[in-house]
């Protein structure tokens, strides 16, 4: 799924989640950042609960166009570490 919204924030975060959720359900094992341009940490709680979904649903995950923002508050929350086999590099 890609995410259509340019910010993924507190305000609009239970909105994606729904969205992601259900796609993910649905059997979509690839989230797309690449079109967010700000981010807080509502967008890290909504790839932790994607997360979770597709593990349950034994899917490989793949997270691609993460924004460096949101990898920086993974990594101070100390939760990069679960994410961090998903994320497709830009390079």
């Amino acid at each position: 799924m890609r995410i259509s919204e340019e910010r993924v924030t507190r305000i609009n975060a239970s909105g994606v989640k729904s969205q992601v959720l259900a796609a993910a359900r649905s059997g979509d094992a690839v989230l797309d950042f690449s079109s967010v341009e700000a981010v807080d940490s509502s967008a890290v709680a909504i790839v932790l609960a994607w997360l979770r979904v597709l593990q349950k649903k034994e899917l490989q995950p793949c997270l691609k166009g993460a924004p460096e923002k949101m990898l920086a508050l993974m990594r101070l929350y100390g939760t990069f570490e679960l994410v961090e086999p998903y994320v497709e590099s830009s390079s």
